[in-house]
């Protein structure tokens, strides 16, 4: 049936509607669907110029902003059977989930589409949910449930503004989720799809989601939100309903899920508890399409698709104004003026104290603070101030760092989020004896287990996976002072230069440097690493090709160690075959230290963090927009 509907509106229209839709009439629901028929074709053609669309154009792939015809563009082999689409002639907005094959493999693919006046797409914004399973869920289903299809008579329709306020009960009664809440906005008989499986009043004894609950699917819509299971679903933002068919009585939903690991246990349908699962013990963002289909003003069925993005991450088309995350500052005795190195290294035990306490208040921070994790504004007290428990010192895996010159301090070392280890690295600003600045960057341990364990959704295998090991020391070369010598730029420059062309020519590595990366220590030397040597060089495939977002935290000129930070782009588009690593698009964040002795690069120790394709950090952001 989709493939028949797409031929016809192909024949009907691709040689005409996309330039006949530049009239002044209105792009109703076969033109919106036509345009997206021609959009998912020249997304298997690879061709993005045949696309109409406005010079500003807007193209967002799992939440980054990344240039039209990247990313996903260049790894789409075909479409699969199942498509469902969503149209909205009011708005002009139109947005599909479908089915793709991607460098050999199946995905879940959605994309919203804004449609101007003038016929012309100034908006795409796109996710893929590379769930196998799911995917293969899809295929056998083949066409949506009929009911989403029917036209409600105009006597037993709701308004869009009721269509989208009853569609957003269903995330306010999620957040938090007050099993005493009022549910009545579920209808009696609805049902939810995840990923293409039905997650709803299903007999099957299957364990739900990353829990051991084998009943919760067994449950109505209705009664799952009463059992108040959903708990560890701390806040729902960036509500975003940008589709909403009245006609159909339709809304196709966005919006980011934060789970802030502080929920301990999950209450199970028979009243027990169960401890929360390893996956849900350190901060995560979700980011969700979402369908609503309802009946009266009910919601009847639901189909949601999701992804994971890095915690905090602001969407790729916020709803609303930036939020000023700065913090309020605080009159807490300051550090001398000027901060030395023994002040700064003072400064790191405090804030790691104070992190592991939960409590910034302890801390001299002046007005507007700012503080990251993994690149992404948080407020003060979020994220790893809710979750650590406990790190390492420089006694067995800890470097602390410092660089009077700038006023800032470093540290690395390990730390435990509840069960969850991971390697933190942390830079602290230091101005006028206030701490202006925190940027935690924190590689969490990421293992398998039954229920899915701590791994990174959707994303593909590492080359060198870290499964939590935290028995390893750190080389105390890291720690040992060497002579008091500047750490040129240009040394790091070329460094990181090689990185990205894959050749050592020219790198100052010494003839007996060393690396590890995610804790694999290879045989070969630093040069014949970055040459491309070995299984996995330098921890990453060898088809990477961007190394950007070069962040030097701190420079310790005493001890010859830099703390760095950089982004590394794998476009997944290289000649074939591709190794399973390098499949998907992606972006690694690799923290790690660089041991300098006498101009030459001695040691390196980093870890690796996948991100969606294209991610950049808030301070690179920033620093583009001094730049400009």
């Amino acid at each position: 049936m989709i493939a028949s509907v797409r031929t016809a509106i192909g024949a009907g229209l691709s040689v005409l509607a996309l330039s006949s839709v530049v009239s002044a009439e209105r792009c109703e629901r076969s033109c919106l669907e036509g345009i997206i028929s021609d959009y998912l074709s020249a997304l298997v053609a690879h061709d993005p110029s045949s696309l109409p669309t406005t010079p500003d154009v807007k193209y967002v792939e799992n939440d980054q902003i990344v240039p039209l015809g990247t990313g996903e563009w260049h790894i789409i082999e075909s479409l699969g059977k199942y498509n469902h689409t969503f149209s909205d002639p009011e708005a002009g907005q139109v947005a599909t989930i479908t089915t793709v094959t991607e460098n050999g493999v199946g995905a879940i693919y959605l994309v919203r589409l804004k449609v101007e006046e003038d016929g012309k797409i100034s908006e795409i914004e796109t996710q893929i949910t590379r769930d196998p399973g799911g995917v293969k869920l899809y295929e056998e289903m083949g066409q949506p449930e009929a009911v989403w299809f029917e036209a409600v008579p105009q006597e037993q329709r709701i308004p869009r503004d009721q269509l989208i306020s009853q569609t957003n009960k269903y995330y306010t009664g999620m957040e938090g989720n007050d099993p005493n809440g009022d549910y009545s906005f579920f209808d009696k008989e609805c049902n939810r799809l995840e990923d293409g499986l039905q997650t709803t009043n299903v007999k099957t004894g299957e364990p739900y989601g990353h829990s051991n609950d084998t009943a919760f699917a067994s449950l109505t819509c209705e009664e799952q939100f009463q059992t108040g299971f959903l708990g560890f679903v701390t806040r729902i933002r960036e509500r975003h309903f940008p589709v909403v068919d009245e006609e159909r009585q339709a809304v196709f939903a966005i919006t980011t899920l934060d789970h802030n690991g502080t929920v301990r246990s999950l209450p199970s349908v028979n009243g027990t508890s169960s401890p929360i699962p390893p996956y849900f013990e350190t901060p995560r963002s979700l980011r969700a399409m979402e369908a609503f289909r309802l009946r009266g003003d009910k919601l009847y069925r639901i189909e949601m698709t999701l992804t994971e993005v890095p915690y905090g991450m602001r969407a790729g088309f916020p709803e609303g104004p930036p939020v000023d995350l700065r913090g309020p500052g605080s009159n807490f005795t300051p550090y001398p003026i000027p901060c030395d190195l023994v002040c700064l290294e003072n400064v790191v035990g405090d804030i790691i104290m104070a992190i592991r306490v939960h409590d910034y208040t302890r801390l001299p921070f002046s007005k507007e603070v700012r503080y990251s994790e993994n690149g992404q504004f948080l407020a003060l007290g979020d994220g790893l101030w809710e979750t650590l428990e406990a790190v390492s010192w420089t006694d067995s895996y800890g470097a602390v760092l410092a660089d009077e010159e700038n006023g800032t301090a470093g540290f690395w070392g390990y730390s435990r989020e509840h069960t969850i280890p991971g390697v933190l690295a942390i830079r602290v600003k230091v101005e006028n004896g206030q701490i202006t600045e925190v940027e935690a960057n924190v590689v969490r341990a990421e293992m398998t287990d039954s229920r899915g364990g701590t791994i990174t959704l959707m994303r593909p295998p590492l080359p060198v996976e870290w499964e939590g090991d935290s028995s390893d020391l750190l080389d105390p070369v890291f720690q040992e002072y060497t002579a008091d010598s500047e750490i040129k730029s240009e040394l790091l420059d070329t460094y990181f230069d090689g990185l990205e062309k894959h050749s050592s020519e020219g790198v100052p590595f010494a003839s007996d440097c060393t690396r590890r990366d995610n804790f694999a220590q290879a045989t070969l030397t630093c040069a014949a690493q970055m040459d491309g040597q070995g299984t996995a060089p330098n921890g990453l495939p060898n088809s990477t090709t961007m190394v950007r977002d070069r962040r030097i935290l701190v420079k310790d000129s005493k001890r010859g160690v830099v703390l760095a930070v950089t982004l590394v782009d794998e476009p997944a588009n290289g000649a074939g075959p591709l190794s399973e690593t390098a499949r998907i698009p992606g972006t690694y964040l690799v923290p790690q230290l660089i041991k300098i002795n006498n101009g030459t690069i001695s040691h390196v120790e980093s870890v690796i963090k996948w991100m969606p394709y294209g991610y950049t950090s808030a301070w690179g952001e920033e620093s583009k927009k001094l730049d400009a």
